[in-house]
């Protein structure tokens, strides 16, 4: 009887002292890991949860991205624009000049300038083509070329879709302008003037004529309203670069929150864990004491 009872007791032991083993061995992962678990089912029940918030964290990174992408578009955008805005400036200080033999000289800079801000690229692509990225906007390249047109619009090749991005679930941002949308105001200034020079009354002289300084009053309201538009278009880009970067800090923001949320739940509490490890590391030593000194016991009653 006193065998058997003593053997019962070394198995008590005994998974006393797996049971120690197991929790040692839970203690030194969560420790050494910082997760309460290998994978989802450490942390139960909020497993579900978990995997909702990694995915809605991974969608917000996806939105910051693109974010991002679209800002450095947009400065570069910007200075295009700029550009092309100092090249109309460039067009109306020449319009304003008495000396007609060197006007059209400087028109053709201010027209040269232009073409080139409007064929400005990104990454290798056109940013005014619309979602024609891979062609000129502007294939004409000379005064001439423009005068010879039947029509203003022929000098485009853009497309009519304005590139977009998905900052949100919710919101769509344009990032993108159209080089038809920007400058068919000031180009079809440059075709009248290249025409009128091209005309019965050019080409311009020194000192011009009552004719053509007619003309040049007349055409430089067109081009101070065309002057404006472009102005305009500037003043929109920045409003997009604001709201790309309040996009952007949105969903840093969003993926903090996540961050935590999603740590409150699978972290470990570190100074808890170390207590938890020292504590599984003392229930093992005792449990691993008592069944030795069982065991022994037991060997020596069936010894004798």
């Amino acid at each position: 009887m006193t065998r058997i009872s003593t053997f019962g007791a070394s198995q008590s032991a005994l998974l006393d002292l797996m049971r120690a083993q197991q929790s040692l061995f839970q203690a030194q992962q969560e420790l050494s890991t910082g997760k309460k678990g290998a994978d989802l089912k450490g942390v139960g029940y909020q497993a579900e949860t978990i995997a909702a918030s990694r995915g809605a964290l991974s969608q917000s990174k996806a939105f910051e991205e693109a974010a991002i992408r679209s800002g450095i578009r947009l400065n570069a955008q910007n200075v295009a624009l700029e550009r092309l805005s100092s090249s109309v400036g460039d067009l109306r200080s020449a319009m304003t000049s008495q000396d007609g033999n060197f006007v059209m000289q400087e028109i053709s800079d201010a027209f040269y300038s232009a073409v080139n801000a409007l064929n400005s690229q990104h990454l290798g692509s056109y940013m005014f083509g619309g979602t024609r990225d891979d062609t000129k906007p502007m294939t004409i390249s000379t005064l001439a070329d423009l005068a010879a047109l039947p029509a203003v619009a022929d000098a485009f090749q853009n497309n009519d879709l304005e590139p977009t991005v998905q900052v949100d679930q919710n919101t769509t941002v344009t990032v993108g302008r159209l080089a038809s949308g920007i400058a068919t105001d000031i180009m079809a200034s440059f075709k009248r003037i290249a025409e009128f020079e091209a005309g019965p009354n050019g080409p311009f002289v020194d000192p011009m004529t009552d004719i053509q300084q007619a003309f040049v009053v007349g055409e430089l309201t067109n081009i101070v309203a065309a002057q404006d538009g472009i102005i305009s278009v500037v003043g929109m880009n920045g409003v997009m670069q604001s709201q790309i970067e309040s996009s952007q800090q949105s969903q840093k923001d969003r993926q903090d929150f996540l961050t935590g949320m999603i740590s409150d739940i699978e972290d470990v509490d570190m100074a808890e864990a170390a207590t938890k490890f020292q504590t599984a590391q003392n229930v093992l030593d005792v449990s691993a004491k008592t069944f030795a000194s069982l065991t022994q016991v037991s060997l020596l009653n069936f010894l004798r």
